[in-house]
């Protein structure tokens, strides 16, 4: 029961975070909708911050594999660009869908590990794509993929904070809109 607990309690604080604020969610709440005891939580975590981590961690890897399915359905093996629909609209389904840990994520940033989650991303995603466009120095696409996440999280946090009434679609478009194309000379 060991790891199929901790996965209990992660899926337990997601399914309540559709329901309820994180700052209402009890050590009860959790272990009843988990199925385990008290003493089970407590032997993996110190507090529900801990588990939220971990349960944001889940959401992550959950994210990587559903990708990973999204680039073999729409053979993005060789897609180049970051902001295509390809990618955006796979990554703001998943956020809408999941809003509400989102939400907490960006409200208590400090919290979590998030330099891990960045370095993950830019190793995963960013320096594939931009090793495709001939960038290849590490420091400058970290600092590449900094400007671009920090970008497009404050177009994600606004969103969130009007509880994703935007369609999808319009957020994808201001999106590309703030990121402009490379030209052709020629």
């Amino acid at each position: 029961m060991t790891g199929s607990a901790k996965i209990k309690l992660q899926q337990a604080l997601i399914l309540l975070l559709d329901e309820e604020q994180f700052s209402c969610i009890t050590v009860s709440k959790i272990c009843k909708n988990a199925g385990v005891h008290r003493s089970t939580f407590y032997t993996y975590y110190d507090n529900q911050f801990d588990l939220l981590e971990d349960a944001y961690d889940y959401l992550t890897q959950l994210f990587k594999t559903e990708f990973e399915h999204y680039q073999v359905e729409y053979d993005l093996s060789q897609e180049k660009d970051l902001i295509s629909n390809a990618y955006l609209l796979p990554y703001l389904t998943f956020v809408k869908d999941h809003q509400k840990i989102y939400k907490i994520y960006l409200e208590h940033q400090n919290d979590f590990h998030h330099k891990e989650r960045f370095d993950s991303l830019v190793f995963h995603i960013f320096t594939p794509r931009y090793q495709a466009h001939g960038i290849i120095d590490s420091k400058r696409i970290t600092y590449m993929s900094s400007f671009f996440m920090a970008g497009i999280l404050q177009v994600i946090w606004g969103w969130l904070r009007n509880d994703c009434a935007e369609p999808i679609e319009e957020i994808a478009d201001i999106i590309q809109t703030c990121i402009p194309k490379r030209r052709n000379n020629g």
